[in-house]
């Protein structure tokens, strides 16, 4: 009996015990939940958004989506991205370069445009974010390319019969140079005047009156000569070179003449041109290729489509009014023309009609045209720049002066340069340019 009541007085030391402890464990836990603060995981998806109104497009992308899974499946949504984008410019129909849906990239599209344009919209509007630089030349730059090799730009001209050649320095170069900011080089080139330039990767293309093109290897220390290439022997009577471009994926290469005649040259083989076709009765303007289609304009108003796969022309159209056609920027997606009344004309490259029509600010010829994802820039001879957006309609940006009128414009890595008279003037970023952020 004694040792039933001791088991009985031991049985209740145990429940008292689990009670108490349960009782400290309970008052813990609610002390717990009272410090416990709401975390951005736990937000509603409206204040979560609200918040990333605040940051900009590469912190959503790069940094934030990239927490869990959560907050990617949030930021991954295209819709979120185009309301965007239509708050910086909330009177425009949709962004010029629009996705073809089975592009891998394209799924990626309306984050990257947006992150695009958010930072060249921050970039131009920004007055004092820009670092302007004049070089002052003793011959008449006609025609400037920007490359960038190892994280180093160069600018190659083409004046007369010379190739001018500048290396930008950085700004960590510039206090041991004794506050030089590029280095130059001319060197002979061609026997008559050098038109038009243009390159694959890191060879130049340069194509002249003294009909030849020349291919010249850009390298740290200067421009060296690689390669001739003439025209056949029946083409010579056609064989002023006025104008050139190139793709990069297919290592070809054009030249359009004086004359209205189109050569097209393969970079890997020979030195003879493997196409040559006619499609206008005066001077081709312009080029601009890629994989599919060659697109020339000429002085006649015309431009002509040349399918590189049929060998043959699968289109021609007049352009409308009485500008003359002087610049071209072809991407996937939309073809911008420039003309001599300073009028842009937008074309669709899957059936290369004119969809539009735009006045521009300009007062003369349109002599540079480029489209990015993240905006438009036009030149003209009315010595200013215009930054656009590459909306529909276009809405401006900004407007950049110089004291002459442009005859040449090229556009990388958010370096800008421009050419005319005895002058280059390019504007490059003074440091990274921080994005002014847009409310969704």
């Amino acid at each position: 009996m004694r040792i039933d009541r001791d088991r009985s007085s031991e049985n209740t030391q145990i429940r008292t015990s689990r009670k108490t402890m349960d009782n400290e464990n309970a008052r813990r836990v609610y002390v717990d939940k009272e410090k416990i603060q709401p975390s951005l995981y736990d937000l509603p998806v409206e204040i979560f958004l609200h918040i990333c109104s605040f940051l900009d497009g590469v912190t959503l992308v790069h940094s934030l989506s990239r927490v869990c899974s959560k907050f990617y499946l949030i930021l991954m949504d295209d819709s979120l991205w185009k309301a965007r984008i239509n708050h910086i410019w909330p009177d425009v129909s949709y962004t010029l370069l629009r996705p073809v849906i089975t592009a891998r990239i394209d799924k990626q599209f309306w984050k990257l445009s947006c992150i695009e344009i958010e930072k060249e919209t921050a970039l131009w509007e920004q007055q004092d974010s820009m670092e302007k630089l004049e070089f002052g030349t003793t011959i008449l730059v006609d025609v400037i390319l920007l490359r960038n090799v190892n994280e180093i730009t160069y600018i190659v001209g083409a004046s007369d019969d010379n190739l001018v050649y500048y290396k930008l320095l950085s700004h960590e170069e510039i206090p041991s140079c004794k506050g030089k900011k590029y280095s130059s080089q001319s060197i002979f080139a061609h026997n008559s005047a050098i038109r038009d330039l243009t390159a694959i990767n890191n060879t130049i293309y340069s194509c002249s009156f003294d009909e030849t093109v020349k291919s010249w290897e850009l390298t740290n220390t200067g421009l060296l000569w690689k390669s001739t290439y003439n025209l056949h022997r029946e083409d010579r009577l056609d064989s002023s070179l006025w104008c050139m471009s190139s793709c990069r994926e297919t290592n070809l290469f054009a030249t359009g003449s004086f004359y209205g005649t189109v050569h097209v040259f393969d970079s890997r083989s020979g030195d003879r041109s493997i196409a040559t076709y006619r499609p206008h009765s005066v001077i081709v303007t312009k080029l601009a290729m890629n994989a599919e289609h060659i697109l020339s304009v000429s002085k006649d108003n015309t431009m002509s489509v040349w399918d590189q796969r049929a060998g043959r022309t699968m289109k021609s159209i007049t352009f409308p009014g009485e500008g003359v056609p002087m610049s071209v920027s072809m991407r996937r997606d939309w073809v911008f023309i420039g003309d001599s009344r300073a009028k842009l004309h937008l074309v669709n490259p899957n059936n290369f009609e004119v969809v539009e029509s735009y006045s521009t600010k300009h007062t003369e010829d349109i002599t540079g045209v480029r489209l990015t994802h993240g905006c438009l820039i036009t030149s003209s001879m009315d010595r200013t720049v215009r930054i656009w957006s590459p909306t529909d309609p276009p809405k401006p940006i900004a407007t950049l002066h110089t004291k002459f009128g442009i005859f040449s414009m090229d556009y990388l890595n958010d370096t800008l340069a421009v050419s005319g008279c005895n002058k280059i003037v390019v504007w490059r970023p003074k440091t990274t340019c921080k994005t002014k952020h847009q409310l969704l």
